[in-house]
């Protein structure tokens, strides 16, 4: 507290103002404040407000900035009331207080909220958040640029309102009108309206966040658009089936037309020509969308004679700026002509048009080159057939994989999981999963099959091996063939084949490599074939979502339930243990002992004003690491409120809770504790001990008898340890 006269001259300096800003009163009397402690406020609309509020007899609060005496920068908070004196204003006077802790935590706050906003915009799938009505809580980048709608227009609206199409309604109502942790689909698809009318298949991952009651309170959807590969696998299943047909039988206009049919009806294109290299002319195999087509066209005119003689693609965007377009209906605008190619020569044209309502993109592009492909495989050997069937089946063990780890959310689950599906989609024999430990910094393995299970862990070096060559290079490797000199020294030893052909694909994620996957095979006659490689750098990319995204939750979930400064369970949690530990002690009839310890450190406050908040926190968190250090893993231990803290321990009788508070009484009696500014910091603590009573077991009593041993210690002169 301290006076100002109006011209801001310090006339009254109270003990707490030395005390706050290290100025006595004989420094700071006489002096004008801004100048002996520059102050910066936090609005500068502030300062124009204090003076006018003052003048008009009007009390003033704001927050700023302080320097102190030893230079340091502190956060106040400032009330300032007018001074007067037979109704005359003669100056003002000011209570101020340390907000310091306040204000940082607030700023760490809003950039972990920024962080987590960040993460949400920049991730590549979809992510909603939905409270249990069904009201849009988020809706991130990924969710506007899919759906049209801006995220302002979004939030605070049911779903249903704008997303959901009619006739699925019914049944994501039903959810939510049911909607219980544990039973809301974890797993399911569904379609969305976007705001142009057209609908979007999306495959979800759900999961629901629940109260301490166990109540709902949100619903966290992460999605896939798979609408383009729905209908790529629907057209190429179409395609695999007429390849039998075209393999056995030939280019018959019953098989041709069948092409065609499965583009239009599975696809939705309405003009399609397949056209058959004949000499010098392409004969119309079969067509959809377009009328007085003659029987066949020139090899040397038009956008498909080019294709035909070049053997290159062409994606014209707008048929009006190509020389070579021949019309053939006025309606067109863009068109795609692929050739069909075998031994390297063309052998017929795939050509698609579209009008200006619905143009031809760079997706329709890469789908016509890949239909193309399979019909010029099964027009000349039919051997595509294989391929085809193995590229659709591992497209549906890819997405499989995708759909069942993104909903393993648990670290510790989510590895043996990637390599059982991993063994679902290739075959081989050794396979290889690597991590990389957050902690440490290094990768190790994390699962494999093939190889010892008890080298699981052992560090995977970059460059050590064909996972290590993958770490290392950030790039795909194989296949390659590998010796028993080649393999990673930490499986050396451990793998039955003296040689392997082996792939391995890093896991990246947002730039990080997260660990690598490796199959190796001991067949060297049975290579992996491209479509195999091609879907295992899918897969790579799918497990380091997982990965990615089972860290994310970690540390969210790591938050929820720990003590930001302690890392011990916070309040919260353990209330909620609590409940737990009773029922197991119920269950065994009371036969085992269970004990608790209420830890209060002595004279925290004295404390915290002698040395500062920051020593403080330093003594809270050394005093953490000790209950950890002594403590069971099975032991509930949890900072309890400021500088209490609460252990509650199973199988244990009130002498084995005396013994245990006792050691960790004398630990930190005896320990040094680095401070903030590298002081030497020592601190005691006192503990009140209690165990069970059959007479009344219930955790309100348990917890009330170890409070008042806590208030008998304190009592009776503190540092020591009492037990009711």
């Amino acid at each position: 507290m301290f006076a100002t006269d109006l011209e801001n001259r310090i006339t009254h300096w109270a003990d707490s103002a030395a005390a706050l800003f290290g100025y006595s009163a004989s420094e700071a009397v006489g002096q004008p404040f801004g100048a002996l402690l520059p102050f910066r406020m936090r609005d500068a609309a502030d300062e124009r407000q204090l003076l006018a509020m003052i003048q008009a007899g009007r009390t003033w609060r704001g927050e700023g900035t302080v320097r102190l005496r030893d230079g340091s920068e502190r956060w106040i908070e400032s009330t300032v009331k007018p001074w007067l004196v037979d109704g005359d204003l003669v100056g003002s006077v000011s209570v101020s207080r340390d907000v310091t802790e306040t204000i940082e935590a607030e700023f760490r706050l809003r950039d972990e909220r920024r962080f987590v906003d960040g993460v949400l915009d920049v991730a590549g799938s979809l992510v909603i958040v939905l409270d249990p009505a069904g009201t849009i809580v988020r809706f991130n980048a990924a969710c506007e640029q899919l759906s049209g709608y801006r995220a302002g227009e979004m939030i605070g609206g049911p779903i249903w309102d704008a997303l959901i199409p009619p006739d699925e309604l019914g049944g994501v109502r039903a959810a939510f009108a049911d909607l219980r942790a544990g039973q809301f689909p974890s797993s399911y698809e569904n379609h969305w309206l976007r705001r142009d009318g057209g609908r979007r298949l999306i495959a979800w991952s759900s999961t629901c966040l629940t109260d301490d009651a166990g109540a709902v309170t949100h619903v966290i959807g992460t999605g896939t658009d798979i609408t383009e590969e729905r209908r790529t696998e629907d057209a190429l299943r179409g395609i695999a089936a007429v390849g039998q047909v075209l393999a056995s039988h030939g280019p018959t206009d019953a098989s041709l037309d069948a092409i065609v049919a499965t583009l239009a009806d599975g696809m939705g294109y309405h003009h399609i020509t397949l056209l058959l290299v004949d000499g010098d002319r392409l004969r119309v195999g079969a067509s959809r969308g377009l009328t007085g087509l003659p029987a066949s066209l020139p090899i040397a005119r038009g956008i498909v004679g080019r294709v035909a003689r070049t053997g290159e693609p062409a994606w014209v965007p707008d048929v009006r700026t190509d020389p070579d377009y021949v019309a053939v209906s006025p309606d067109v605008r863009s068109e795609i002509a692929v050739p069909l190619l075998a031994d390297g020569r063309t052998i017929g044209v795939l050509d698609l048009e579209a009008t200006a309502d619905a143009p031809l993109a760079e997706r329709d592009l890469r789908l016509a080159q890949t239909v193309a492909e399979r019909i010029a495989s099964a027009l000349l050997l039919g051997r595509e057939q294989q391929a085809l069937a193995q590229r659709a089946e591992l497209l549906r063990a890819l997405s499989e994989f995708a759909r069942a780890t993104n909903a393993i959310l648990e670290p510790d689950r989510l590895a043996p999981a990637l390599m059982d599906a991993l063994t679902r989609i290739f075959p081989g024999d050794v396979m290889t999963l690597t991590t990389l430990d957050r902690d440490t910094g290094r990768y190790r393995l994390s699962a494999a099959r093939g190889v010892a299970r008890s080298i699981i862990g052992a560090e995977v070096r970059p460059g050590d091996g064909p996972a290590g060559r993958a770490i290392e290079q950030r790039a795909f490797l194989g296949p390659i063939e590998l010796h028993r000199a080649d393999y990673a020294s930490a499986v050396r030893d451990d793998i039955g084949p003296d040689a392997l052909i082996s792939v391995a694909v890093p896991l990246i994620r947002d730039d990080a490599v997260l660990g690598a996957i490796s199959v190796g095979r001991a067949n060297l006659d049975h290579p992996f074939s491209d479509v195999e490689c091609e879907v295992m750098e899918l897969l790579g990319a799918q497990a380091a979502l997982a990965l990615a995204n089972a860290a994310l939750h970690q540390e969210v979930s790591e938050l929820a339930i720990h003590d930001g400064l302690t890392g011990l369970y916070n309040r919260r949690h353990f209330d909620a243990t609590l409940d737990l530990t009773f029922a197991r002690w119920r269950r065994h009839r009371g036969q085992a002992g269970l004990a608790a310890i209420m830890f209060d450190l002595d004279h925290f406050g004295r404390f915290n004003k002698e040395h500062g908040h920051q020593a403080g926190d330093a003594v809270l968190r050394a005093f953490g690491g000790l209950l950890r250090e002594r403590l069971r893993s099975s032991d509930l231990v949890a900072r309890y409120g400021g500088e209490e803290f609460v252990v509650i321990l199973e199988e244990c009788g009130l002498g084995d809770a005396v013994v245990v508070a006792e050691e960790i009484r004398a630990s930190l009696e005896g320990r040094a504790i680095d401070g903030p500014l590298g002081q030497r910091l020592a601190a005691r603590v006192s503990a009140g001990c209690a165990a069970i009573d059959p007479a009344e077991p219930t955790k309100e009593a348990l917890l009330r008898a170890a409070d008042v041993a806590l208030a008998m210690a304190k009592r009776g002169g503190r540092n020591q340890v009492v037990a009711v």
